[in-house]
C-alpha cells in the first residue's frame, strides 16, 4: 500500500475495448486467416492446372499441324495442307501458323490472324518428319491473353466466396455469443452495478444453470446478506440511539430535582440495593431485582453475603471494613453476584454509606452495573488483539494519512522489519519498484470508489528480497463517511509461486536428470518435423538404453542407480551439437532428437559420438563401471512422418542394436518392426509361462574323455510355446533378461534340476552333478543361496549334486559381491564352473580370487581345432592353465572324432557335444545313465 496521490481525481482509467469488441476481433482474425490461405492455396492450384491445360492444348495442336502437314509438304501440295491450317487458327488461342520447307528453305504455307489481342504470347515449334526425314518446321504462335482474364475472374469468385462465409460466420458466432454470454454478462454487470450502490430492494432473479448462473446466484446471496446485515445495523443503531436517550433523560432528571429520590431510584437504570451492616436487604430497585432476578419480597428474604461468590464476598467486606466503614464510600470496583438461578455475574460496584441523624453508620447503598457485556466486548478485544497478533497473515494498519499505526508479529516475520523500525512511516518502504504510477493510480481509485482493493503486489523486505504477496485492503470510515484508517492484509506468496513453478518444471522436464521428458521433447519434435516439411528436409531420431543397467541396479542399489543416470544425461548432453536434444522417456532410456540431418550419416555419426563417450568407466560409490548403450535410429520422413511412428520405429532399431551384440547403433528397416512385435508377443507370454507349466528341462551329457564314464550333465531350458512349439532359449532369454523375468525362470530351473536329479536317484540310479546357467541379475540376487538351499533340502539331495555356471563377464560385473556370494555357494558343497572361458575378460587374477571347480572351453575355440593353428594353441593354452591351477577342464560343443583325440592328448578332463549326443529330454537320458558309459561311435 502506498501513499494516496494528491491529484488523485485528475486520474481516470483510460478507455478500453468491450467484450463485444473483443470477441468480434477474434473471431474475425480467426476465420479470416484461415480462409485466405486456403483461398490462396486453392487460387494457385488453379492456376498451375490451367496453365497445365494451356501447355497440353498447345502441344496436341503442334502434333495436329506437324503430322496433317507430312504428305502435302512432301508433295508441296499446298491446297492439301490450307484445309488443316483453316481448322487449327479456328482456335482462338492461335494468333498464326507457319510452315517452312527446309529443303527449299521457303515458307510453304503461312497464315495470320487479322485481329490480335493485346498480351502476352507463347511461341512453339516442331519439325516435320516424314519417312525418317526431317522435311519442315511448323511454328504456332498462341495467344495467352485468356488465360491471365480466366485466373482473374477465379480470383474474384474466391474473395467474393471467403467474404460471404466470413460474413455469415460472424452473424452466426456473434448471434451465439451475444444470447449465452455477452447479454448474461452485461446482465451481471448491472446487478454488480446495483450491488456497489447499495441499491438491495429488487431481487436478482437467475434462471440459468451454467459458470455465469452460478455466479449471478452467488451475487443475489450477497445481495441478500449485505440487506440483511444493513437492516440489522440500523436497527441495532436506533435501539443504541433510544438507550443513549434514556440515559441523558434520567441524567437530567437527577440534576434538575435531587429530591426526587424514589423516582430516581426506581427508574434507575443500574441496579440498587440497600442493606445494613450486617448484610439484611432493606430495599433494591427494578434494575436490581431484574438483574438477580427476584422480587422484592424474595430478595429482602436473602442475607446480602449469600448473594456473592465466596471471593467477591471476601472483597466485599474488605471494602466495607476498611474503606466505607473509615471514608464513607468507595469507589467502583468489580465482584461476582449469584443470581436466582445460581449463574454468576459480573458486575462493578459502588458503595456509599447512609447515617443516621447522629451520623453513625447504619446502612450501606450499593449502586451495581452490570458489565456482562463490557466484559464480553473485553474478551472479543483480547480475542481480537490475539487474533492480530497471531494470525499468519501479515496485517498492517494506517491512519487516514497513509502512515503505519500499527503491525502484528506476521508483518515483522514476512518483511523482516520490527514494528518500531515502522511505525509513522508510510508504506512505501515496502515498495519493490515493480510497479508504476499507473498499477498505484488504478489501485487507489479502486479503493476509493468500493472501499477495497485486492490483488497480487510486489514488496522488498527489510534484506532486500523481493517476494510477491497477496493483498487486500480495506478503508475503515466514521459515521460521517471520512476515512479514518486503512487495513492491509497480505500473505506471502513466495512459496505458491515456486510451487507453480515446480509444477510447471514437472510437466516438462525429468526430476531426476533435469532433462526434457518425453512430452516436452515431442513439442521440440513436432517443430521439427514442421520445419523439416516445409523445408523438405530430414531430422532424426536416436533412441539409447543403457545396456545391464537392470544388473547395475539390481547389484549397487537404486541409489547408484540414479547417479548413474545422471552422469549418462551428462555424457550425452556434452557431445550434442547446438539445436539437439537428449530426453529422459523413463527407466534407463534416452531419445535424442537430431532437428536438421543431411542424410542417414551425420546421424550415425552422432551416434557414434555418443558412443565414444562411454568407452571410458563411470565411477560410482567408488566402483568402476563400464557402460555401454544401443542406439536405434529412425530418419524423417522415411522411417516415419510422425513423432510416435518415428519413436517406435527407433525402438525397434535399438532392440536390433541389442540383439546384435549391444554398444552399437542400428537404423530402422521394415523388418525390425515385425522383429519388434515378435518380441512383444513373446513378452506378454513369458510372464506367465512358468505359472502354466510351459518349461520344460533338456539335459546334455558330460563325459570324463579317459573313461566315457557319464559323470554330469548340462541343464538346458526349452520354452514348449503354445503356438510356436518348442522354442530354443535364443529365442527368450534376452527378452525375459531385459524385462526381468530371467530371475524367476532361473529359480524355476534350480528347482527342477533338483527335482529330476531326485526322482533320477529315486529310480535306482547313481547321484550326477547337473549345471545350471545364472544370469547376472540372478547372481546378484540377495535370496540366491537361500533359493539353492531351499531346493536342495526340499528334495534332500547334497551341495555337490549341483554345478553353478557363470560367465566372466557376470563375475566382474561386481568383484566384491561376487566374491561374497560364490563363497557362500561353495560352503554349501555347490561346485562352480567358469562358462564361455576365453570369450569375456579372461583375467588370470580372478581365476586366483575364485577358485572355481572348472573352466569351460567355448565351443567357438573348438569349432576349428585342430586344424585353426590359433584355436588349437588357445585351447592348449587353456587346458594347461587350468591344470596349473587345479581345477577340472570341459570342452563344450565337440562333434568330430578329430577334436576328441585332440582334447584327450592334451588332458582335457571332461567333454560334451553332438559326437556324443544332443540335449534330449529326461526319460531320454535315463538309459544313458544306466550304461553309465557314453563313448563315440567308430
Amino acid at each position: 500500500m502506498t501513499q494516496k496521490p494528491d491529484n488523485f481525481d485528475s486520474y481516470t482509467i483510460g478507455s478500453r475495448l468491450s467484450l463485444r469488441q473483443v470477441f468480434l476481433m477474434a473471431l474475425v482474425l480467426g476465420l479470416l486467416i484461415p480462409a485466405v490461405f486456403i483461398s490462396v492455396l486453392s487460387f494457385n492450384l488453379q492456376r498451375e492446372q490451367a496453365e497445365n491445360q494451356l501447355a497440353v492444348d498447345q502441344k496436341r495442336l503442334l502434333d495436329i499441324v506437324a503430322l496433317g502437314m507430312q504428305e502435302p509438304l512432301w508433295n508441296l501440295s499446298r491446297q492439301a495442307g490450307a484445309p488443316l491450317v483453316s481448322s487449327v487458327m479456328d482456335d482462338p488461342r492461335v494468333i498464326s501458323i507457319r510452315v517452312s520447307d527446309t529443303q527449299s528453305n521457303t515458307v510453304f504455307l503461312s497464315t495470320l490472324r487479322s485481329e490480335r489481342r493485346i498480351g502476352s504470347v507463347a511461341f512453339v515449334q516442331k519439325p516435320v518428319v516424314y519417312r525418317g526425314e526431317e522435311i519442315g518446321q511448323v511454328s504456332i504462335e498462341f495467344d495467352t491473353e485468356h488465360l491471365a482474364i480466366y485466373q482473374r475472374n477465379q480470383l474474384k469468385n474466391l474473395l467474393l466466396i471467403v467474404v460471404a462465409q466470413l460474413l455469415l460466420s460472424v452473424v452466426l458466432v456473434m448471434t451465439i455469443l451475444h444470447s449465452r454470454f455477452l447479454r448474461p454478462i452485461a446482465q451481471l454487470s448491472q446487478q454488480a452495478t446495483k450491488l456497489a450502490a447499495l441499491k438491495l430492494d429488487e431481487p436478482f432473479h437467475w434462471g440459468r444453470h451454467d459458470e455465469i448462473g452460478t455466479v449471478g446466484k452467488h451475487l443475489e446471496w450477497t445481495r441478500s446478506e449485505l440487506k440483511r446485515l444493513i437492516d440489522e445495523l440500523k436497527a441495532k443503531t436506533l435501539a443504541l440511539e433510544a438507550d443513549i436517550e434514556r440515559r441523558r433523560e434520567v441524567e437530567d432528571a437527577l440534576r434538575r430535582s435531587e429530591n426526587k429520590y424514589r423516582e430516581l431510584f426506581w427508574s434507575n437504570l443500574d441496579g440498587i440495593v440497600i442493606s445494613s451492616l450486617e448484610g439484611q436487604i432493606i430495599d433494591a430497585n427494578p434494575a436490581f431485582l431484574s438483574l438477580l432476578g427476584f422480587s422484592l419480597d424474595q430478595l429482602k428474604l436473602q442475607n446480602f453475603w449469600g448473594l456473592l461468590d465466596r471471593d467477591s464476598e471476601t472483597q466485599e467486606r474488605y471494602n466495607l471494613d476498611n474503606k466505607v466503614m473509615r471514608f464513607g464510600f468507595c469507589d467502583e470496583f468489580e465482584v461476582q453476584y449469584i443470581n436466582r438461578i445460581g449463574n454468576p455475574i459480573p458486575v462493578s460496584v459502588k458503595t456509599v454509606a447512609m447515617r443516621d441523624a447522629s451520623g453513625r453508620i447504619t446502612a450501606v447503598w450499593r449502586m451495581v452495573r452490570d458489565i456482562s457485556e463490557r466484559r464480553a466486548a473485553e474478551e472479543r478485544m483480547q480475542l481480537a488483539a490475539k487474533v492480530f497478533e497471531n494470525t499468519a497473515e501479515g496485517i498492517m494498519i494506517t491512519d487516514g494519512d497513509v502512515r503505519i499505526r500499527s503491525v502484528n508479529r506476521a508483518f515483522s516475520e514476512i518483511t523482516g522489519f520490527a514494528q518500531e523500525e515502522v511505525l509513522g512511516q508510510r508504506p512505501m518502504v515496502l515498495s519493490s519498484g515493480r510497479h508504476n504510477k499507473e498499477f498505484y493510480d488504478n489501485l487507489w481509485q479502486v479503493l476509493n470508489e468500493h472501499g477495497s482493493w485486492q490483488g497480487e503486489v510486489w514488496n522488498r523486505r527489510k534484506n532486500g528480497e523481493v517476494y510477491p504477496e497477496w493483498l487486500a485492503i480495506n478503508a475503515v470510515k466514521s459515521p460521517s463517511g471520512d476515512v479514518t484508517h486503512y487495513v492491509a492484509i497480505f500473505s506471502d506468496q513466495s512459496e505458491r509461486k515456486a510451487a507453480d513453478e515446480r509444477i510447471q518444471f514437472l510437466a516438462h522436464f525429468d526430476v531426476l536428470t533435469g532433462l526434457p521428458n518425453r512430452s516436452h521433447l515431442q513439442d521440440r519434435a513436432l517443430l521439427a518435423i514442421q520445419n523439416a516439411t516445409h523445408d523438405n528436409g530430414k531430422l532424426a531420431i536416436l533412441l539409447l538404453d543403457l545396456d545391464r543397467f537392470k544388473t547395475i541396479n539390481e547389484s549397487l542399489g537404486h541409489a547408484a542407480g540414479d547417479i548413474l543416470l545422471k552422469m549418462a544425461s551428462e555424457r550425452i548432453r556434452t557431445v550434442l551439437g547446438s539445436g539437439e536434444v537428449v530426453a529422459r522417456q523413463g527407466g534407463d532410456e534416452f531419445i535424442i532428437l537430431l532437428p536438421l540431418v543431411s542424410d542417414a550419416a551425420a546421424a550415425a555419426h552422432a551416434a557414434e559420438r555418443i558412443l565414444a563417450e562411454f568407452s571410458t568407466p563411470l565411477e560410482v560409490y567408488n566402483h568402476s563401471l563400464m557402460v555401454t548403450g544401443s542406439i536405434g535410429i529412425s530418419v524423417f520422413p522415411d522411417d516415419g512422418r510422425d513423432f510416435d511412428t518415428l519413436v517406435r520405429n527407433a525402438d525397434a532399431a535399438m532392440y536390433h542394436a541389442k540383439s546384435s551384440g549391444r554398444n552399437n547403433y542400428k537404423f530402422y528397416t521394415a523388418d525390425l518392426n515385425a522383429r519388434a512385435r515378435e518380441i512383444l508377443a513373446i513378452e506378454s507370454q513369458l510372464r506367465y509361462a512358468v505359472e502354466r507349466g510351459e518349461f520344460v528341462l533338456h539335459y546334455q551329457p558330460q563325459v570324463e574323455i579317459k573313461s566315457g564314464r557319464i559323470v554330469g550333465a548340462e541343464a538346458l531350458i526349452r520354452w514348449n510355446h503354445p503356438s510356436l512349439g518348442l522354442l530354443g532359449p535364443l529365442h527368450f532369454i534376452d527378452v525375459a533378461e531385459e524385462r526381468g523375468f530371467i530371475v524367476q525362470i532361473g529359480n524355476w530351473v534350480i528347482r527342477e534340476a533338483c527335482r529330476q536329479i531326485a526322482a533320477w536317484h529315486a529310480a535306482g540310479l547313481p547321484l550326477i552333478t547337473i549345471g545350471v546357467n545364472l544370469s547376472a541379475l540372478q547372481f546378484r540376487h540377495q535370496d540366491l543361496t537361500q533359493v539353492l538351499g531351499n531346493a536342495l533340502a526340499a528334495y534332500d539331495l547334497p551341495g555337490s549334486c549341483l554345478d553353478v555356471e557363470v560367465t566372466e563377464s557376470v563375475i566382474m560385473d561386481d568383484m566384491e559381491s561376487t566374491v561374497q556370494s560364490i563363497r557362500a555357494i561353495q560352503e554349501m558343497g555347490i561346485r562352480l564352473s567358469i562358462d564361455d572361458f576365453g570369450t569375456g575378460y579372461s583375467s588370470l587374477a580372478y581365476l586366483k580370487r575364485f577358485k572355481a571347480d572348472k573352466l569351460k572351453i567355448d565351443r567357438s575355440f573348438v569349432r576349428d581345432i585342430p586344424e585353426d593353428q590359433d584355436d588349437t594353441a588357445i585351447t592348449r593354452a587353456i587346458i594347461n592353465m587350468a591344470r596349473n591351477l587345479n581345477m577340472q577342464v570341459v570342452a563344450e560343443g565337440v562333434e568330430t572324432i578329430e577334436q576328441w583325440q585332440f582334447l584327450e592328448q592334451h588332458g582335457c578332463d571332461q567333454v560334451q557335444g553332438y559326437l556324443l549326443a544332443k540335449p534330449m529330454a529326461a526319460e531320454q537320458v535315463e538309459p544313458l545313465l544306466r550304461n553309465a558309459t557314453l563313448l563315440p561311435a567308430g
